[in-house]
């Protein structure tokens, strides 16, 4: 059975997106260990929108470039969770209990609910959850 891990967009757009972004290094040097290992990368279904918004907001692409780029997303290594309520609902506990938005606090509902760790880039997010074993800092993932 393989291994399984939440990434959140912060860590997946930088698969897709170098252009003034940080950890670039550390971003690819996860999707190597991803693929290495053949770990299953599960996202929330918002991945999808919240790429899709990084990409037409935080980039200068043309329309087909940003055609390109959404495609792009199909070549990587991830599995989408559909919304479903009871991952909705355990977002919006794990939202009030860590002060996360809504949009952050599915990565990790998910995370708790696949039983898995979660990479995320995002310093404030991090800041606000370090206190659980299970989420990680790309700068420092550790063992997956």
């Amino acid at each position: 059975m393989a291994g399984k891990i939440v990434v959140d967009t912060s860590v997946l757009i930088k698969w897709i997106k170098t252009k003034d972004e940080e950890l670039l290094l550390e971003a690819h040097r996860l999707l190597n260990r991803i693929e290495a290992r053949h770990l299953d990368v599960h996202v929330p279904a918002l991945l999808l929108y919240e790429a899709g918004n990084i990409l037409l907001l935080k980039t200068d692409l043309d329309a087909s470039s940003l055609d390109a780029a959404i495609d792009g997303l199909e070549g990587l290594p991830f599995i989408v969770a559909p919304p479903a309520m009871p991952l909705l609902k355990r977002a919006a506990r794990v939202g009030k209990q860590f002060n996360l938005t809504f949009y952050d606090a599915s990565f990790l509902a998910l995370a708790v609910e696949l039983d898995c760790p979660l990479v995320t880039a995002d310093r404030r997010f991090f800041e606000r959850t370090q206190s659980l074993p299970r989420v990680r800092h790309l700068a420092k993932v550790g063992n997956l």
